[in-house]
């Protein structure tokens, strides 16, 4: 169920000649539909990518049956997973087989403004690592902004709900999944997503981890991509979600970093258990502190690579995250209580 990364991909140096390029990469797993209108949002860019590589992460290849024949365009290119690989190591599959010197991911529910990519691409420079669309909702209204990480590691979708912003790029501890370009020689030499993750907090753990790397996390508001989004409440999202923010607290932060910061790791823990009993995901956060335990030596050997890449003190990091809990999960009295605290 948890492939195990080993270097999936070799840099590559830089190419003049494909310099700025771009592949898209979309997974599919069962809303064929969906991932055509996403594929048709990217093929009618003002700055179109090379390729658009969609990735067919069911078992019984809904994607590939529904959509075979359905574009005749040579950009389009469909890989069949053969399984589900989860939403991580299908991103991997996809980008190992990707020709652009830029990476961008696009939920396969979600579709890209016009000038989404060329947007982006304005906002690079050479120490840029990631950035990120600003993501709306069908109404307009953000579903995801700038996503704020937290000290401990809970992360939130910013400015949910909240009118569109308009502004100018900045630098940001993280930024949303659903819509990110991600520079392809940094996205190698990071691994990529980690595939221990399956699916969720992917998108906040590659951002932490490319900072931590030296390169820098962009927002650019004026990127745009439409989410048809669903909250989802099921006990598997708060397993994976806790799981893999452990995982990454673990993995990311320096030893002394987590000394420092233990007593507010601990005291979040007993929030987070007044938040799961209310909300009925007690026995999800049980079940993803046994996988942490029992995870350990692949998460210690998962950290040892990520400690090796360190370009970036914690400080840099931690200058950009946030104090306070802003999220509406955790608008409880637990959260009100432990905001002066922080």
């Amino acid at each position: 169920m948890f492939p195990e990364i080993d270097n999936l991909f070799v840099p590559e140096p830089p190419n003049p000649l494909r310099a700025g390029t771009v592949s898209a990469v979309i997974v599919s797993f069962s809303d064929p539909d969906a991932t055509r209108r996403a594929v048709d949002s990217l093929l009618s860019q003002s700055s179109p990518p090379i390729e658009v590589l969609v990735l067919d992460n069911h078992p019984k290849r809904l994607t590939a049956t529904a959509i075979a024949g359905w574009s005749q365009d040579p950009r389009v290119r469909l890989i069949h997973s053969g399984q589900n690989l989860g939403y991580t190591a299908a991103c991997n599959r996809a980008a190992a087989n990707a020709a652009g010197d830029w990476l961008f991911f696009l939920n396969p529910d979600a579709r890209a403004d016009a000038d989404c990519l060329a947007t982006l691409l304005r906002a690079a420079d050479a120490r840029t690592g990631v950035l990120g669309a600003q993501v709306l909702l069908p109404d307009g209204r953000t579903n995801a902004g700038d996503n704020p990480l937290h000290l401990t590691g809970i992360g939130w979708a910013g400015r949910f709900g909240e009118p569109l912003e308009h502004g100018p790029p900045r630098d940001v501890a993280a930024v949303s999944g659903a819509a990110l370009l991600a520079r392809a020689s940094a996205y190698r030499a990071l691994s990529g997503l980690c595939e221990r993750f399956f699916m969720y907090y992917d998108d906040a753990d590659l951002c932490w981890r490319t900072r931590l790397a030296g390169w820098k996390v962009v927002f650019c508001p004026d990127a745009l991509a439409w989410h048809e989004y669903e909250f989802d409440q099921g006990s598997m999202k708060w397993f994976w979600l806790e799981r893999n923010r452990l995982w990454s607290l673990l993995a990311n932060y320096s030893a002394a970093s987590l000394c420092l910061l233990a007593p507010l790791l601990a005291g979040t823990e007993l929030m987070v258990i007044v938040v799961a009993v209310r909300h009925g995901w007690l026995g999800s956060l049980l079940r993803a502190w046994v996988a942490t335990l029992r995870g350990l030596p692949r998460l210690l050997s998962w950290r040892r690579k990520v400690q090796a890449s360190r370009q970036n003190p914690d400080s840099e990091i931690i200058s950009l995250m946030s104090g306070k809990f802003e999220t509406g999960l955790l608008r409880s009295q637990a959260a009100s209580r432990a905001n002066p605290l922080v």
